[in-house]
């Protein structure tokens, strides 16, 4: 689960409890959706007669990059991305590098992108992701700095 270890990492790193954040492929795009709109599906599944397959996604994609940038955004961490690929690096306005890509991190049989369609989702259970990635990120930050705090 990428996004917690991200979401973990750098608010860490925000309280200056942590110095890096190592990641593998960050161009790799998913589609992430919140916990709360899969478990509004699964609800709705489960009122169905019949049982069916369900694709339950946002059908929006990011990549790793984007979503760490949007937890940088939330966190208020001003920062600058040098480099590419296995050699990309996050460094604060200070110059301090807080993220790296290393090769430990990359799996072998990587799935570049992957991208949920939830049509039959919205047309049989009347369902669609609700809750945006902006949201997603701001919840999963406040939630780990509630976290730290409560465990200082």
């Amino acid at each position: 689960f990428v996004t917690r270890k991200i979401t973990i990492a750098l608010c860490k790193i925000k309280v200056n409890m942590q110095k890096k954040l190592y990641l593998g492929n960050i161009e790799a795009k998913r589609d992430w959706g919140h916990a709360k709109d899969y478990v509004k599906a699964m609800w709705k599944m489960l009122q169905k007669k019949y049982p069916s397959d369900y694709v339950i996604a946002t059908g929006k994609q990011y990549s790793v990059k984007q979503f760490v940038d949007l937890v940088l955004k939330e966190l208020k961490i001003k920062a600058i991305w040098k480099g590419k690929g296995i050699n990309a690096k996050c460094y604060t306005l200070d110059g301090k590098c807080i993220i790296a890509c290393d090769k430990e991190y990359y799996r072998p049989l990587e799935v570049d992108t992957l991208l949920g369609d939830a049509k039959k989702a919205k047309k049989e259970l009347k369902w669609t992701a609700k809750t945006k990635i902006n949201d997603l990120v701001k919840d999963m930050v406040q939630s780990e700095l509630k976290n730290l705090n409560d465990n200082k």
